[in-house]
């Protein structure tokens, strides 16, 4: 990510809040009971139909973060233990703690399906820092502890439902080359070596919490910033892959340009992101106007302006993927359902990923660019946590709670130039929403038409 801190908003200037919050140094905040410790009485298990090698619980490291808590024994006394305790892949890996400070050279004999799969990653050689309490590389919004890799493995597993095991909704035949931009962890990447073992997998990010050791043999990770010129060669890529990038990036048009470069004609974009939270007929209008939530939401939305890379869906836009050159866009919309319904234990996954996440994704952007008070800050994502899981239990509302989830695709023409493809009708459109589909005619029909999963 491009470095600048932000700045404050000072004493003189005012929001729209309703009331100013305390800044930074200043002491004082909201004292409220938005605690979740009736949370941590539940255990978060994978269903062993969609995950290998076993029934494992969801643990929640980090007991600062919102009194969160999901049950499972972790034996400390093990630092070697190469498997880890999430178990996603079939190829055993490193504890997240341990995955930057052993580089593979020094970790222990490997087999030949499984060495040199990844380029050896130094932390001291980064710029992390850490800041009330979580650790940060850059100026990232997000946090890369250990405790924001174990949400983004749940939310994997999310997706993994939602996608009935499936990593991607674009056709691929034989693919040899795929590029995972903003990697996180490298599940997908993993998962998708694992899939496809004829093809190399690419995953990059800025921060180095990938595994480096004992990884299948054709995924490599890559720490790399994807607002800098991207260094790929031209027409070689299947797949180019984003999840969950809102907010990373402060030029979609750049980024979807340096894609379409280096994407083979016939090959594919994805990006997968989350529907606006800020739509108050989507996620927001559950909650009462004046609430916690609505508080918090808005000065993310604002913090999120000033800092150059704002939240929101306005980088799904299909507009945007026909501009860069782009054909055959395909738009599909999915309910991520939250809460206890129907025993759905991915439906606890799956709030277990917000609640955990409120804090983690505001702490930053709010203390930064809008000079609050980290306590003030932390006391109001603990009332819209503690707001969200009586949302999430309450059978009144819990059906019509959900986030809603955006897949965009587009696909680079076979034919050289844009305008050659729109002459020749290859500029299809199609979206697909509650399983019906709409627009023109697209190569990727029968792959879109899945119906809608609400979990």
């Amino acid at each position: 990510m491009q470095s600048g801190e932000g700045t404050p908003v000072n004493g003189t200037q005012k929001s729209h809040w309703e009331e100013d919050p305390p800044l930074q140094g200043t002491g004082g905040g909201v004292n409220g009971d938005g605690d979740l410790h009736s949370f941590s009485n539940g255990v978060l298990e994978v269903d062993s139909d969609n995950s290998h090698p076993s029934d494992l619980a969801a643990p929640y490291p980090d007991p600062h973060l919102s009194g969160l808590e999901v049950g499972l024994e972790v034996d400390e006394d093990e630092p070697d233990e190469t498997a880890s305790v999430y178990a996603m892949s079939a190829y055993p890996r490193v504890s997240p703690a341990f995955r930057v400070e052993q580089p593979y050279e020094n970790g222990n004999a490997l087999d030949s399906a499984t060495i040199d799969s990844s380029r050896t990653l130094y932390a001291d050689d980064f710029d992390f820092v850490v800041e009330h309490g979580r650790q940060y590389c850059g100026d990232y919004f997000m946090p890369i502890d250990p405790t924001e890799q174990t949400r983004q493995y749940v939310i994997h597993q999310v997706y993994l439902k939602l996608f009935n095991l499936e990593l991607t909704t674009v056709p691929l035949d034989n693919p040899k080359y795929i590029l995972d931009i903003g990697t996180g962890i490298g599940e997908w990447a993993i998962g998708m070596a694992e899939k496809h073992p004829e093809c190399e997998v690419f995953g990059t990010d800025i921060a180095p919490i990938q595994p480096t050791q004992q990884v299948p043999f054709n995924v490599e990770f890559h720490i790399e910033n994807a607002e800098d010129e991207w260094i790929r060669p031209a027409d070689a890529v299947d797949l180019v892959h984003l999840r969950n990038m809102t907010g990373a990036f402060s030029d979609w048009r750049f980024i979807y340009g340096q894609a379409f470069n280096c994407i083979k004609p016939g090959g594919w974009i994805e990006i997968i992101d989350f529907d606006d939270y800020y739509a108050y007929e989507n996620f927001l209008g559950m909650y009462p106007n004046g609430s916690p939530a609505h508080i918090l939401v808005n000065a993310v939305y604002e913090a999120a302006q000033m800092s150059g890379r704002p939240r929101g869906v306005e980088h799904m836009s299909q507009q945007l993927l026909i501009d860069a050159g782009f054909v055959d866009i395909g738009e599909s919309k999915y309910d991520l359902g939250l809460g206890t319904r129907e025993n759905s234990s991915f439906g606890k996954f799956w709030l277990f990923a917000v609640v955990t996440g409120i804090e983690a994704s505001c702490m930053r952007l709010l203390t930064r660019q809008m000079g609050w008070d980290e306590d003030y800050v932390r006391d109001l994502c603990d009332k819209v946590a503690h707001e969200t899981k009586m949302l999430a239990e309450d059978p009144a509302r819990a059906q019509r709670f959900v986030v809603k989830l955006r897949v965009l695709v587009g696909r680079k023409p076979t034919v050289s130039g844009q305008w050659t493809a729109k002459a020749l009708n290859e500029n299809a459109k199609i979206t697909v929403n509650n399983g019906e589909l709409s627009g023109d005619d697209s190569t990727i029909g029968s792959r879109a038409g899945r119906s809608e999963e609400t979990l």
